[in-house]
């Protein structure tokens, strides 16, 4: 299966990848720091905890998390540098659903790159009051993943606010309660549009550790493409959902591979 979908690669018109959880370091290190089991006093606003708030940091985790990924950086490289290789000299459009932001530390066209999802590179109001978006603090830049366990290093930071209603800044992601999503529409428009030349091309569409978290985004369109292109065939790769529809049968393969196994050995194929 590895050559032949190899060579779909090598004779497509164009390429359309969509990447997913599988691959995303922050999949990995929200199981290491899991949501505190008393959500209910993290949520409160932060004018009823202002008695408590040296004593309750659960606002932390999530910049916790973000210092964590630099551990993964090594790892990711390795995968799409494969990546990259495969789509070397190709007409191709990438949609990830990765929050790590790994992708733009890669050789890869972030020109033809879209993630919906946001990421931990900006901070915006948690409420919306306005569009803008925040750098993340230099103190919380260069915070280390190991803070995780000392409350005394823990108990120095101060959450950042918004300058606008003094309301907590949060990161600009999914994972907000009110997501900013302007900072990746633009891109998003460009993907929409290079879609369009899809049509009646041959199309080689990999899937690559998507789930079901986000099936609108990815799965379900990637789907509905390779049933209506006749040249085009999808290539579903997952450790566990990689099981294909039935009216795509023929077109649309499923194949039971951990996400960075598969771009090793594809990238074997092309060196």
């Amino acid at each position: 299966m590895i050559d032949y979908i190899a060579d779909k690669i090598k004779s497509a018109d164009l390429i359309l990848v969509g990447i997913g959880e599988e691959l995303d370091a922050l999949r990995e290190i929200k199981v290491q720091l899991p949501e505190p089991e008393n959500r209910f006093e993290m949520k409160m606003d932060q004018e009823d905890r202002k008695g408590s708030e040296e004593e309750y940091k659960s606002w932390m985790l999530p910049y916790i998390r973000r210092a964590r990924i630099k551990d993964f950086r090594e790892k990711r490289a390795e995968s799409y540098q494969a990546l990259s290789l495969l789509l070397q000299g190709k007409n191709y459009f990438i949609v990830s659903l990765c929050q790590d932001g790994l992708i733009k530390e890669s050789a890869l066209d972030q020109e033809r790159i879209v993630e919906p999802c946001g990421g931990y590179d900006k901070l915006q109001c948690s409420e919306a009051c306005s569009k803008e978006l925040y750098d993340v603090p230099q103190e919380f830049r260069l915070l280390t993943g190991d803070v995780a366990d000392d409350e005394e290093k823990i108990s120095l930071y101060r959450r950042p606010v918004c300058p606008h209603c003094g309301r907590p800044l949060v990161f600009n992601n999914v994972d907000a309660s009110k997501y900013i999503e302007d900072e990746y529409l633009g891109r998003w428009a460009v993907y929409r549009k290079w879609l369009q030349g899809t049509v009646n091309k041959a199309v080689c569409l990999l899937e690559i550790g998507v789930g079901m978290k986000y099936p609108t985004v990815i799965r379900w369109p990637f789907e509905k493409i390779t049933y209506y292109n006749q040249k085009a065939e999808l290539f579903r790769i997952h450790s566990r959902l990689y099981q294909v529809t039935e009216e795509i049968s023929g077109r649309g393969y499923g194949i039971c591979r951990r996400p960075e196994e598969f771009l090793k050995k594809m990238s074997e194929v092309f060196i």
